[in-house]
Parts: C-alpha cells; sequence; structure tokens
C-alpha cells in the first residue's frame, strides 16, 4: 500500500518529477563514461606496454616512438640502421630484440614488417589455421583483420596510413596465416618478414616508413630520394623492440643506446604513465562536472518533495485523520527520493554504457582498439546505493514538512 502511494505521488508530477531524474541521470551517465573510458585506457595501455620492456628507435619523442611502435596509433620518428642495434641480439641482458619496420597499410591496418618471434615470444600468439610466413611477401594476420576484411589469398599494400598515397601493383602480399584473438593489438594487424618491406621499398632512402602523410609529400619525399645517396647493404628497421633477460638490464641497456646520436630509447610503461597522468586531469574535471550535477539534482529532489508537501497538505491531514500514523507519512515521503534515486541511477547507468558503446565503434575504427560499453564493474552497484540514499537523504526534510503539518490548522483552512 505505502509503495502504491510512493509511486503514485511521484508519477502525479512528471515534470517535476522528471527534472530531478534527468539531472540525477546525467551526472551518473558522465560519472559512468568517464569511468568507464579510463580503466579500459589503463587497461590497454599497460597489458600491451608490459609485454615490451624497452623500445629504440630515431630520435624525437619518445611518446610518438611508443605509440607508434607498441600501439600503433601514431607516425614514426624515423628509421635506423639495423646494424647500429643488431649488438642487442647477442647480448647477455635481452631475452628478445625483435626488429619492426613499418611502411605499408591494407584499409586502415598496418603491415608489419618482423620476424617470428614477433608473434611467439612477444604476444605468445598461435595459429588459428595457416602456417607462418616463411619467405618474402607472405603474411600473417590478426583475428580481427580476418573478420573485418575479405582479403581472400593476396592483397596490394598501399603506402602510408589513413590517406592512401599509393598502391603498390607490383608487389602482392600472400595470406599463409591467421591468428587466434589474443585481445592484443596484434589482432589489428598485418605481419610480414621484413624482407617483404625492404624489397617493396627498394628503390626508396626511407624504407617503410608512415612519416608520409599526403600524396603531396610524398612526391616531395621521391624527388629527394632520387637525389639521396645511400648503401642499399644497409639496411633500415623503424624499431628494435628489447625484452630484458635481467633486472641489471634496465639500468645498462638504455644509457648505451641514448649514447649513440643516431638512437633513442623508450620505456613504454614510463611514456604510459606519464600519458595518463596527462589525461587524468581532464577525467577529473569530467567528475568535478558530474559532482556538481549531483548537487543541483539533490537541491532539485528537496525542492520537488517540499513542493509536493505543500501541494499535497490536505491529503496528508486526511490521512493523518483516517488514522494513518506519522511513521507512515514519513517512510512515503523517504520512499518518493528512494524511487527518484533508483530510476536515475538506472537510467543514468545505461546511458553511460550506451553513449560508451556509440563511442568504442568509432574507436575501435580510428585506433584499431577494443573498447566496450558492456563492460561492468563492481563500482557502479555501489553508485546505485550512493544515489539512491541521496534521494533518500533528499527527501528527508520534506519528509519532516510533512510530519509537522498542523492538522486543525489545515482543515480550518481548507473549510
Amino acid at each position: 500500500m505505502i509503495f502504491k502511494l510512493a509511486w503514485k505521488n511521484i508519477s502525479s508530477r512528471p515534470l517535476s518529477t522528471g527534472l530531478s531524474i534527468v539531472l540525477l541521470s546525467s551526472s551518473i551517465m558522465v560519472i559512468v563514461l568517464a569511468t568507464l573510458t579510463i580503466n579500459q585506457m589503463k587497461l590497454k595501455f599497460n597489458d600491451n606496454a608490459n609485454k615490451i620492456d624497452l623500445v629504440i628507435g630515431a630520435k624525437g619523442s619518445r611518446l610518438q616512438l611508443i605509440l607508434c611502435n607498441v600501439f600503433h596509433i601514431d607516425y614514426p620518428t624515423g628509421n635506423i640502421f639495423m646494424e647500429d642495434v643488431e649488438f642487442l641480439t647477442k647480448h647477455p641482458f635481452v631475452k628478445n630484440a625483435v626488429p619492426i619496420s613499418l611502411g605499408d597499410a591494407y584499409q586502415q591496418h598496418r603491415i608489419i614488417g618482423t620476424n617470428k618471434n614477433f608473434i611467439s615470444e612477444i604476444y605468445n600468439a598461435t595459429l588459428e589455421k595457416g602456417e607462418l610466413f616463411n619467405k618474402s611477401s607472405e603474411v600473417v594476420i590478426g583475428s580481427n583483420v580476418a573478420k573485418k576484411l575479405n582479403l581472400g589469398n593476396s592483397f596490394i599494400g598501399s603506402h602510408g596510413v589513413g590517406e592512401s598515397l599509393h598502391e603498390h601493383e607490383d608487389f602482392k602480399y600472400l595470406v599463409v596465416g591467421v591468428l587466434k584473438p589474443t585481445g592484443e593489438i596484434i589482432d589489428e594487424l598485418i605481419i610480414t618478414p621484413l624482407e617483404s618491406i625492404w624489397n617493396v621499398h627498394h628503390d626508396e632512402y626511407k624504407k617503410g616508413s608512415f612519416d608520409l602523410k599526403t600524396a603531396e609529400e610524398h612526391d616531395l619525399h621521391q624527388l629527394e630520394d632520387d637525389k639521396a645517396e645511400h648503401s642499399i647493404d644497409k639496411k633500415e628497421i623503424t624499431a628494435l623492440l628489447v625484452n630484458y633477460n635481467s633486472p641489471r638490464a634496465k639500468f645498462s641497456i638504455p644509457g648505451i643506446i641514448n649514447k649513440k646520436n643516431s638512437l633513442m630509447s623508450a620505456d613504454p610503461a614510463i611514456e604510459i604513465k606519464q600519458l595518463i597522468d596527462l589525461i587524468q586531469p581532464a577525467v577529473n574535471i569530467l567528475y568535478f562536472l558530474a559532482l556538481f550535477i549531483f548537487g543541483l539534482s539533490f537541491f532539485s529532489i528537496i525542492i520537488t518533495l517540499v513542493n509536493s508537501m505543500k501541494d499535497r497538505k490536505y491529503e496528508i491531514v486526511m490521512m493523518r485523520v483516517g488514522g494513518a500514523s506519522m511513521k507512515i507519512i514519513f517512510i512515503s515521503v523517504i520512499l518518493e527520493g528512494f524511487y527518484i534515486g533508483f530510476l536515475g541511477s538506472i537510467i543514468g547507468l545505461v546511458l553511460g554504457h550506451s553513449l560508451m558503446e556509440i563511442m568504442a565503434s568509432f574507436i575501435n575504427f580510428k585506433y584499431h582498439y577494443k573498447f566496450s560499453g558492456l563492460v561492468f564493474d563492481q563500482f557502479e552497484i555501489v553508485l546505485i546505493l550512493i544515489t539512491i540514499l541521496i534521494g533518500m537523504i533528499a527527501a528527508i526534510f520534506p519528509a519532516i514538512v510533512a510530519y509537522k503539518f498542523d492538522i486543525a490548522k489545515v482543515l480550518k483552512n481548507k473549510i
């Protein structure tokens, strides 16, 4: 009875009640959206960053070096000579030293020139079907590439990423294997031997680089290359991905690399932490905005229920005359706050997850990182309980107002 009465009271005032619910749900939506975004970003970045201890590449931005060669969402700082870093493959402190060379893409998916250790040692990926590459022009594709693209047995890569600069029509890649899903960035990559990148760019000074973004830059680059003198014996790579074999490597190898004029090293874990630290203030602003809206909704509930008590003054008094106890009246008003808090939290959660799912489709397409709005966390249960509690607390003052109505005075004024 008392539950039906409370529900009838809030449903009879759709505009005022609706405003309180909208404010509450908006604040919950912002909190959920910000939390889902930063948590998934930390998880994705840290998972991939922890697979590699050190990235070695051309001098420039260390963060750019990591984003390009570990997360594959930026452009290279340039190329380096393989002979300059080859000593690390035999270093006693190094477990793996995997070269990668970037040069081409196929429909937004990067083609990575590397060796088999990139698949088996760094990402621990296994084949779903086919076999690993054994010679130039053969490729193994990630699971998401296989799902999204109909590559067939062969395809032609394009130089650059994003905008297709030109297609290498004289060089076809042959698909020989498909990897099982890993949930890592390798699912979005097309992997081929280093020789493939060198062969397809044999006449270019910058062998396999994503530093070209437009067709105009590519044409200018070609003119400069025609004039450049270089040795075809010096093979170039974009970066070297290193895994340590000893804790001492962390204190010695970066120093050795950074002393060389043409090389730079970057620790993925450090750079990603700095990136997240840069993003965190923006996330905090969203949280403050959500708390501000939360505060507005708190006062909105109080005002809505107080006005409701004034409008229903005679009704409440008649309930008292009919035998309803003060306790019943008090609880019914608290229940109205409960309903508003519950509806606001549920609607906010649904909106937050729905908006995250919509954003995820864009993020997945643009950056090839799997974000989702269908991820739930225990904090959301706490968020629902807190929101309901806020609604009930906001209803205490209106409940006290209803509790203190003078029966004789109200009846006299009504008559």
